[in-house]
């Protein structure tokens, strides 16, 4: 073999590094002016929250947005205004960030984990219906790294059993479903403007709704339970709720972000398409498969590893592929959430227990999603990655898998 990869001796197929751009300029140096002359970064006096909330609402379709000081908030938010209380269960996948997860137990509620569809890498249904019991509340339905879930079918399975289908968004900017952007399927959609989602404040988030009444208790939730509507006397708090309130300075930048996420989606989109269709043909490489009648906004790109058919297993691929420049690491979080400490020693508080204690999470739980975890790799994805970042990339791993084979 000729074309040697780098763990071989050859030159890595990274020849520049990945091009990238500053994501933050002079938009958001003109919202961060203006939301300073206002004389008030509080957000229920200023003008930059409530701007970000309708445009955003807008953009997304929807009636009404909330902001929040960061995406994992705004799940608590929207488990708040959904009544999820002590005891009750809520569904979630076990591939996920722990800010998903952190919210339920907030609520002294009992995360229940249902497997993942293969080749998605997002709930399988069939695994979400058996999951129900008479104490299901809710269903907490992840659009994986910018894959829309099966909506219909949760759709039907919420209405069915009459429980609340809340979207988690937080990878998902752009991502659409049936050309209706996610979000706006359930009875609420959580977003986040984590530094390192697609758009950015730093941290922030948005709960989004089309229902009246969701719509001011999350309010409420996010703001000690003020209703900040009321007279000052008839603000009496009537539930527990928390200060989950976006800054102005948050919302100025997140407008300007949120103004330059189509092109932001569409480069992505294009790089990682052209990327797919340049893979494809690699034997024991699987490709992320996306959900049918949907657009993968790709907040990053995660394949699976056949060892027996490339002849490598994980670790030693994603090794190799880091050899040659590539921006890859091997298991996504590693381990599905059922295996964090916290559930498997029980030890959410130093004394005395919470309820999801009743409930045993053993190995072996969600068998697809463990084995999802086993055998994938994540590439990372950027906006401004170039042609020149696309062929280096196809030829990495074109070189890579090649040379396991020929050892194999």
């Amino acid at each position: 073999m000729n074309d040697l990869p780098a763990i071989s001796g050859g030159k890595p197929a990274k020849t520049v590094p990945y091009r990238s751009q500053n994501r933050y300029g002079e938009e958001e140096l003109i919202e961060l002016k203006e939301a300073l002359e206002q004389g008030t970064l509080f957000y229920a006096r200023g003008r930059k929250t409530k701007q970000l909330e309708a445009e955003f609402a807008a953009a997304i379709g929807c009636k009404y947005a909330i902001a929040t000081s960061s995406g994992t908030v705004a799940i608590h938010t929207a488990l708040i205004a959904a009544g999820i209380s002590p005891g009750d269960e809520v569904i979630v996948p076990p591939i996920t960030d722990m800010g998903c997860v952190l919210p339920i137990l907030w609520q002294s509620a009992i995360p229940v984990f249902a497997d993942l569809d293969p080749h998605t890498y997002n709930l399988d249904p069939a695994a979400v219906e058996a999951a129900i019991t008479p104490k299901t509340r809710a269903i907490l339905a992840v659009h994986l790294a910018g894959n829309a879930c099966d909506v219909p079918a949760l759709q039907r399975i919420s209405a069915k059993h009459q429980i609340s289908l809340i979207e988690d968004c937080a990878q998902a900017h752009g991502c659409m479903y049936d050309r209706k952007p996610v979000g706006q399927f359930g009875l609420a959609g959580c977003f986040s403007y984590n530094e390192f989602k697609h758009i950015s404040c730093g941290d922030g988030g948005l709960v989004l709704t089309n229902d009246d009444a969701f719509a001011l208790k999350a309010r409420q939730a996010t703001d000690k339970g003020y209703n900040r509507s009321a007279t000052l006397l008839a603000r009496n708090p009537t539930f527990l709720a928390n200060n989950y309130r976006m800054t102005e300075l948050q919302a100025a930048v997140a407008r300007a972000q949120l103004r330059k996420l189509p092109s932001i989606i569409e480069r992505r989109c294009e790089w990682c398409l052209q990327l797919s269709a340049k893979l494809v043909d690699i034997k024991g490489l699987h490709l992320p498969r996306i959900t049918p009648n949907s657009r993968h906004s790709w907040w990053f790109y995660l394949m699976r590893v056949d060892a027996e058919q490339l002849g490598a297993t994980v670790d030693d691929f994603a090794a190799a592929l880091a050899a040659e420049g590539l921006p890859v690491s091997p298991h996504y979080h590693g381990r599905p959430v059922y295996h964090y400490p916290i559930f498997v020693q029980h030890s959410a508080y130093p004394r005395g227990q919470h309820p999801f204690v009743a409930r045993n999470y053993p190995p072996g739980l969600c068998p697809v999603a463990e084995k999802i975890l086993d055998t994938c790799i994540q590439l990372a994805i950027n906006e401004n990655y170039s042609t020149q970042d696309l062929d280096e990339t196809v030829h990495a791993f074109t070189r890579v898998a090649e040379w396991f084979r020929s050892r194999s």
